[in-house]
């Protein structure tokens, strides 16, 4: 009978960028006066910081914590933003790009305002607005879509000789993730509140019961999720989710 071995896996959500602090401003500027385009949007210095504090929690809390000098596998997205964020967790190893880990794409809307997207895409937007994790932007991607590309890595990391990985990626991808990694059913999906999924957020997934450090099952069935940066204490989160 072979033997289950530990395994951890590491989502994070890249610091705060550009396009965040674009799409929060009260006049957002069209897609058209866009000086970069989404894509290429970086990392800002607060996000920097984000992600530097996210690193710090990782590195005493899962690394140290569970006896790792480094993660087995160290993946990120191949948009800048997400590659500035990685270094940015100051944490040792070498990222590889995995395009599994991109931000999904948005076609023909990408950086449209909510009032662009209305007025020149309706039915689509319509559609967002009812049902957004089925929703497919126009020649774009659905979230259902992301989180099946998603998947296929989570089973390679699963079925390889690796105990722990790290994946820098986005919100939507973490929102994504709770298909496979939470076994919630799609039907149930759109129920998750997005927007606690913070810049530089933390999603811990293991089979080591955190309580007696044994090794349970072969699937990931313990989850903590986490932002850092909001928590001036920088204790270690003590709740821990059964999946």
């Amino acid at each position: 009978m072979n033997r289950v071995t530990a395994k951890h896996l590491v989502l994070v959500r890249h610091g705060e960028s550009e396009g965040d602090v674009r799409r929060a401003m009260v006049n957002q500027p069209q897609k058209e006066s866009l000086k970069k385009h989404p894509k290429d949007e970086e990392q800002t210095n607060k996000g920097h910081q984000q992600s530097l504090i996210t690193g710090q929690w990782i590195s005493k809390f899962i690394l140290s914590a569970n006896h790792f000098d480094t993660f087995d596998w160290q993946c990120t997205s191949p948009l800048l933003r997400t590659v500035q964020s990685a270094k940015s967790l100051n944490i040792p190893g070498n990222w590889q790009q995995d395009k599994c880990l991109a931000e999904r794409d948005r076609g023909d809307i990408q950086g449209m305002t909510k009032k662009q997207h209305e007025q020149e895409y309706p039915n689509s937007y319509s559609q967002m607005l009812q049902h957004p994790f089925h929703w497919t932007p126009p020649n774009g991607e659905s979230l259902l879509r992301v989180s099946d590309r998603f998947n296929k890595l989570v089973n390679k990391f699963m079925q390889s000789s690796a105990n722990s990985a790290i994946f820098m990626t986005h919100r939507d991808l973490l929102w994504a993730a709770h298909v496979p990694l939470d076994k919630i059913p799609v039907n149930h999906i759109e129920e998750i509140d997005t927007d606690n999924l913070h810049n530089a957020h933390v999603m811990h997934y293991t089979n080591v019961n955190p309580y007696t450090d044994k090794v349970e099952s072969e699937s990931l069935e313990w989850k903590q999720s986490y932002t850092p940066w909001l928590d001036d204490t920088q204790q270690e989160p003590i709740e821990w989710v059964k999946i």
